[in-house]
């Protein structure tokens, strides 16, 4: 059963509503973002006035997460999923007299997203200049595609993934040598019934297994491409967030450290969901906590939360702590992001809407940068818990290894205070004043017997 989703979530950066005339009843229009020191940005004059010359077009509804259209043939589609943008003149050629027809269900459907002109006079929408397949689409093209245009024989493929788990003695990848094994002669490209992932797709599910299978006879951590090379003969193949999950359930650790790969690692814990096709994470259930990866949540996938607010960490230690509070994780969606890197669950937290955010850093000149960054990325306020100049001042310091490194550090505070007092307010500018006469640094973890017993009732007083 598909879940609903919104195509665009996730990639409305630059992006604004406009009202046109002509846009067709259940479909709308944003505007063509446009890049602006590496930030996707809303087209604007000199006058700062919205530019409109370009529309985006694309569904208002919410649609199934992979559901073409009903009545297209595998051929379209397949020629549809095989490239990320088509001009509309190629549309044409393939589709004649049905190129309208057939893109409006594609991008009622969710698949596309159609840019065309606008007459700006008239504010009216103009001819169309081409198609993109939205993110959701995009990601599963390569999947998809494979069970599309099949040349193999489903029982010859069983037999080599069973070959190739032949001398794994891994629990997870022996469950899924017996599913195989149970898989009835004649059956097609299906997941088989006993897996214990989560995948749906059979071409991710393969893909996930062949490149356990790789890592797991491997010595050391791979890097993302070398591993994609040996399992799929291919260095260049994208791991697909279906993929990155699956692989993850198979080989029991998190893409981040079992993979040497450049995408930031979210740790979750709390009422959040994330389905993407072919495989669920629930948060809810995790145990200690899950990894997903920034890009893959931000870009992707139906992302379903019941919390009423949202808590950020910056220590793994304490985020790890926290999780393991059932009291806060019932209602608060708990988020680590590798210090600086928590700015990265910026979009996340944007797309989920939830009433309350909540930030709780180290009390030390890098933890008040870490917030005010946060704070400018998160469309709402973000509310400090547990930093208090009280708590700073009575904290025990951070002690460095030798004391020249510990006045070089004190220097540095000092200084990084000093730079961002003006960003602040409330308590955390007399913290940030404290710091910049003192260079004093309390980490979080020091004070977890004096805020643990407390923080759900800080975080319900927000």
């Amino acid at each position: 059963m598909y879940e609903n989703y919104l195509p665009l979530l996730g990639g409305m950066a630059g992006r604004t509503p406009l009202a046109l005339n002509g846009i067709p009843d259940g479909l709308g229009a944003v505007t063509v973002p446009v890049r602006r020191q590496g930030e996707d940005r809303v087209p604007r004059d000199t006058k700062r006035r919205t530019r409109i010359s370009q529309a985006d077009l694309h569904t208002t509804a919410r649609t199934s997460l992979f559901a073409p259209p009903d009545g297209m043939s595998t051929t379209d589609l397949a020629w549809v999923l095989d490239r990320p943008r088509r001009k509309w003149s190629t549309v044409v050629s393939r589709f004649g007299h049905r190129a309208e027809v057939v893109t409006d269900k594609l991008i009622r459907a969710g698949g596309i997203v159609l840019r065309c002109d606008v007459d700006e006079d008239r504010m009216k929408l103009g001819q169309p200049r081409e198609w993109r397949l939205s993110n959701a689409w995009q990601e599963q093209a390569p999947d998809a595609l494979a069970e599309l245009r099949p040349r193999r024989d489903p029982d010859v493929v069983r037999s080599e993934m069973i070959a190739l788990l032949a001398g794994l003695t891994q629990p997870r990848l022996s469950i899924e040598r017996e599913a195989l094994e149970g898989v009835p002669p004649g059956t097609g490209f299906v997941v088989p019934d006993r897996t214990a992932t989560t995948a749906k797709s059979w071409a991710t599910y393969e893909a996930a297994l062949r490149a356990a299978c790789t890592w797991t006879r491997m010595d050391r951590v791979p890097g993302a491409a070398e591993l994609a090379g040996h399992a799929w003969g291919d260095t260049h193949i994208e791991w697909s967030g279906a993929r990155i999950l699956v692989f993850s359930q198979l080989v029991g650790e998190d893409f981040p450290l079992a993979v040497d790969r450049s995408d930031v690692e979210i740790r979750l814990r709390g009422p959040l969901v994330w389905q993407h096709g072919c495989a669920i994470a629930d948060a809810s259930r995790a145990r200690p906590w899950i990894g997903l990866p920034k890009d893959g949540m931000r870009l992707l996938g139906e992302i379903k939360c019941s919390a009423t607010g949202v808590l950020v960490m910056e220590n793994a230690e304490t985020f790890q702590v926290v999780s393991a509070m059932p009291d806060i994780t019932e209602s608060w969606l708990c988020v680590w992001g590798k210090g600086k890197a928590v700015v990265n669950t910026a979009d996340l937290i944007n797309s989920l809407g939830v009433g309350r955010v909540a930030a709780w850093m180290d009390l030390d000149a890098t933890g008040l940068e870490i917030f005010t960054m946060l704070g400018k990325t998160i469309h709402q306020p973000v509310l400090p818990v547990a930093m208090t100049l009280d708590l700073l001042m009575t904290g025990p310091a951070r002690q460095r290894a030798n004391p020249e490194l510990q006045a070089k550090a004190e220097r540095a505070d000092k200084l990084l205070a000093a730079k961002i007092e003006p960003r602040l307010s409330g308590e955390l500018v007399e913290m940030a004043r404290y710091i910049k006469e003192t260079g004093k640094a309390v980490e979080q973890q020091l004070l977890h017997e004096r805020v643990l017993p407390h923080l759900l009732d800080l975080l319900e007083s927000l």
